[in-house]
C-alpha cells in the first residue's frame, strides 16, 4: 500500500509539474505579438497602446512617436510631415522593437528601435532607401523586412511617374545586442513550405477557402480584381489567384480555393546563384525559358521563378503550371 501511494504521489507530482511547464510554456508564446503598421495621420486616435510588457506607445499632437515607461519617455522621434507610419512587437523575452518610417518618397528612411522590458534601449539605428520609396513590416517579433521601390521607367523627374510598384525586399533579423543582420529567404524553411503550398513569410496557402484566407490576412484595404489567369486578392502581405467566374465577375465567393500565390515584393538574387538551390531542393526545372523564367514541380504544386534585370527575382506558387 505504501508502494502504491508512493507512486501516486509521484505521478501526480509529474503531471502536476507537466501541467505547469505547459501552461508557462503557452504563457511565454502567447506574449509573442507582432502589431500592425499605424498611419500617424489617420490613426493617432489609436494610441496610447500599452503592451504586455508595459511598455507604452503613443503618438504626440506634432505626429511624433513616442515609447514609455510608466509615464517616463524612453524614446521620442521625430513629428510634422514627414513622419508617416510605426509598427512594433513583443518578443518571447519580452522586449519591443519598433520602427518609425519617416521623410518623403525618394528620401525615406526607417528607424528600428530596441526596449528592453525594464526600459533600457539596445538598439537605435537606421535603413536608407534610395528608390521611389520604402516599405517595412515586421514578419516575426524580431525580424523586420525593408523593401525598396524601383524607379518607373517611365520617370520623367515629376513625383506622379516615379512609382513602378515594384519592390525589392532583404530581411534582417534583430539581436538584443544592438545589431542586424541580413537574413536568408531561400533555405529549407522556404523548401519545406513550399511543398505544404505556402511561400516563406507570406500568409495563406493553395487550397485554402477565400473566406479563410480573408481572416488570415486581415488586410483591411485589400481588393478584388481580375487578370488573365485567374480572379485575384491583392492584399499588402501577398497576391492570391483563384479561378475566373463562369459569369467573368470580378467577386471571389467565399467557397474558392487559392490556386496561385505571389510575393508582392521581389527578392534579391540571380539564376546562377539560385539554381543549384533550387535543383537540391526540387529537382531540375519541368520548363525553362531564356534567361528569365524557370518552372519547378513542387510536389504537386508549382514553382515559377522568374529573373529581372541582374539580381532580382519573383516567386509565384501554384496548383497547376501556368507559364505552360
Amino acid at each position: 500500500m505504501n508502494k502504491i501511494s508512493k507512486m501516486l504521489a509521484v505521478c501526480f507530482f509529474a503531471i502536476t509539474l507537466l501541467m505547469f511547464l505547459t501552461e508557462n510554456k503557452a504563457s511565454a508564446k502567447s506574449n509573442e505579438k507582432v502589431y500592425k503598421a499605424y498611419s500617424l495621420s489617420s490613426e493617432k486616435s489609436k494610441f496610447p497602446i500599452k503592451l504586455s510588457n508595459s511598455l507604452v506607445i503613443d503618438v504626440t499632437s506634432s505626429k511624433e512617436p513616442v515609447i514609455k515607461k510608466d509615464g517616463r519617455v524612453l524614446w521620442i522621434g521625430h513629428g510634422g510631415i514627414m513622419s508617416h507610419e510605426i509598427s512594433f512587437t513583443v518578443t518571447k523575452n519580452s522586449d519591443t522593437y519598433f520602427y518609425h518610417k519617416t521623410g518623403v518618397e525618394g528620401t525615406e528612411s526607417v528607424e528600428v528601435v530596441g526596449v528592453t522590458k525594464s526600459g533600457d534601449i539596445f538598439m537605435d539605428g537606421m535603413f536608407y532607401g534610395d528608390g521611389a520609396s520604402m516599405h517595412s513590416r515586421f514578419i516575426s517579433p524580431s525580424i523586420i523586412e525593408i523593401g525598396i521601390e524601383k524607379y518607373s521607367p517611365f520617370y520623367d523627374g515629376s513625383t506622379t511617374s516615379k512609382h513602378s510598384g515594384s519592390f525589392k525586399s532583404k530581411f534582417y533579423q534583430l539581436y538584443i545586442n544592438g545589431s542586424a543582420k541580413e537574413v536568408a529567404y531561400f533555405d529549407n524553411t522556404f523548401a519545406s513550405l513550399a511543398k505544404k503550398g505556402q511561400l516563406k513569410w507570406v500568409p495563406g496557402a493553395l487550397g485554402m477557402s477565400f473566406s479563410k484566407l480573408k481572416s488570415v490576412v486581415k488586410d483591411p484595404y485589400a481588393y478584388q480584381d481580375i487578370a488573365e489567369h485567374y480572379n485575384f486578392y491583392f492584399s499588402e502581405l501577398g497576391n492570391y489567384g483563384f479561378y475566373h467566374n463562369s459569369n467573368s465577375s470580378y467577386a471571389i465567393k467565399p467557397n474558392a480555393k487559392v490556386r496561385g500565390i505571389f510575393r508582392t515584393s521581389d527578392l534579391d538574387g540571380n539564376r546562377k546563384s539560385l539554381r543549384p538551390f533550387f535543383r537540391k531542393q526540387f529537382g531540375k526545372e519541368v520548363l525553362s525559358y531564356g534567361n528569365h523564367l524557370d518552372v519547378y514541380r513542387v510536389d504537386k504544386y508549382y514553382l515559377g521563378v522568374q529573373y529581372f534585370d541582374e539580381d532580382t527575382v519573383h516567386l509565384n506558387l501554384t496548383t497547376e503550371n501556368v507559364f505552360r
